[in-house]
């Protein structure tokens, strides 16, 4: 795809990511790196768009934290980020987008919707892209300062996805 035309199509990437959104549990940010990002495939622009939209998030989880709870700082959620295959990607954003993580067995949205849509979503950044997680095994790194959150972001170099889900019990 021309530059061009990619740069017209982003408003598809944030179409699909929005039809994941279930605020305020499951938020999104997509798009083209800011000016002044590093370009490429360097982890540090993409932990920082993570940083950022955990930063917008946190008044709104802020009452149910303990007093002072702050969230990681970009090279912190840098450090504990763990790479995905794509195949992993899409499987992992899928249950952060479509199964509930406080109250497993509650359903934010159809799964085979969500798997479509995140399918799209990874196809729509390229085989080149890069996918990252706070996920380690079977638990997951806060990149939040609430007792839940899980987080997929993927980057091409130019373009970038998050999608991240944060609850508390």
């Amino acid at each position: 795809m021309e530059s061009r035309e990619r740069a017209e199509s982003v408003s598809e990437l944030g179409g699909l990511l929005k039809s994941l959104s279930n605020r305020p549990v499951v938020s999104v940010r997509y798009g083209r790196f800011p000016d002044g990002a590093t370009p490429g495939h360097g982890l540090g622009p993409l932990a920082g768009q993570v940083h950022d939209l955990v930063a917008e998030l946190h008044p709104r989880w802020k009452r149910y934290l303990p007093s002072g709870a702050e969230p990681p700082s970009a090279s912190q959620i840098e450090a504990l980020l763990e790479p995905l295959s794509a195949d992993a990607a899409v499987e992992l954003m899928t249950t952060l987008a479509a199964d509930n993580l406080v109250w497993p067995g509650s359903k934010l949205m159809n799964r085979e919707i969500a798997h479509h849509t995140v399918a799209r979503i990874v196809k729509w950044l390229g085989p080149a892209a890069t996918w990252w997680t706070n996920r380690q095994g079977n638990s997951w790194d806060p990149v939040t300062a609430c007792t839940f959150d899980g987080m997929v972001a993927g980057s091409d170099g130019e373009y970038l996805a998050i999608l991240i889900q944060v609850g508390e019990d």
